[in-house]
């Protein structure tokens, strides 16, 4: 009978992290999140080789294209997101939000914002995208939904957060490959100073985003997805996302830093 207890005790240890790590699979698989990780991947290849053509001045060579693998790599990417929505939802909101983007408005949802981020790559889209916000009537029902999107899920905030401490990351990254300390406190000033610049473009890239990826949806659709953002398990999932993409953002702009250094470092020998 004691041996019972303790296999009983046993099993129910092993399996509760088992079954949360199915629920936090499950909800990763509805959002398509190895897509998204794997367009952020292309992305940041591509800033790799902005910085080498700006920065580097196109010495980087075959050493610092390999570190850009490396530091974006999707399938660390997804692990580190798996892992931050895992430790802060718990099983009935993973269920709940599983469930939403499983359902065809979700799949859709998902499928259109990927396929938006995609497209967006090109310069020429970009800009497209970017112009069609700025000449579009803010009096639309549509664009009053989006406008609505943002602010319940405090899009445009959240990232410029996100942004200004990816910004300081990578200059820290940079201090410490070339081994020359930084005044923390003095290099966030500086980047305060530069917060309604990236605010205006930030908000200009979301909404052009939205706008953009939307389009497609009814006002039914959208007000679904808003209502769904507004319940307990919309928002837990916005902060989760949030915490897992700035953690991730935060440590691959640091080792992004670090490359840079480096890479200049060797071109200066």
């Amino acid at each position: 009978m004691r041996y019972l207890i303790a296999s009983i005790v046993t099993f129910a240890f092993w399996a509760a992290p088992v079954i949360a790590n199915e629920k936090v699979n499950r909800l990763m698989s509805a959002m398509q999140v190895q897509d998204v990780m794997e367009i952020m991947g292309k992305e940041g290849r591509a800033q790799g080789d902005e910085l080498n053509r700006t920065v580097l001045n196109g010495m980087g060579g075959t050493f610092f294209r390999t570190q850009i693998e490396d530091i974006y790599d999707p399938v660390w990417m997804q692990d580190q997101m798996t892992a931050t929505i895992g430790e802060n939802m718990d099983d009935g909101q993973l269920e709940q939000a599983a469930l939403f983007f499983e359902s065809d408005l979700g799949q859709t949802i998902v499928s259109l914002e990927n396929s938006a981020r995609s497209a967006l790559m090109d310069d020429a889209i970009d800009e497209m995208a970017r112009d069609a916000y700025r000449q579009f009537d803010r009096d639309t029902s549509f664009f009053k939904l989006i406008d609505e999107y943002v602010h319940v899920n405090d899009l445009v905030e959240q990232n410029v957060q996100g942004s200004l401490s990816a910004d300081f990351n990578f200059y820290l990254g940079m201090s410490s490959g070339q081994a020359t300390p930084v005044d923390g406190d003095a290099l966030l000033s500086h980047l305060l100073t530069q917060k309604s610049e990236v605010t205006e473009e930030t908000e200009t890239w979301i909404y052009s985003f939205l706008l953009m990826a939307y389009q497609p949806l009814s006002e039914a659709q959208m007000r679904e997805n808003i209502a769904f953002s507004r319940t307990d398990t919309g928002r837990a999932l916005n902060e989760a996302l949030f915490l897992g993409f700035d953690d991730m953002i935060d440590a691959i702009s640091y080792r992004l830093g670090e490359a840079v250094a480096h890479a200049m470092n060797a071109s200066d020998l």
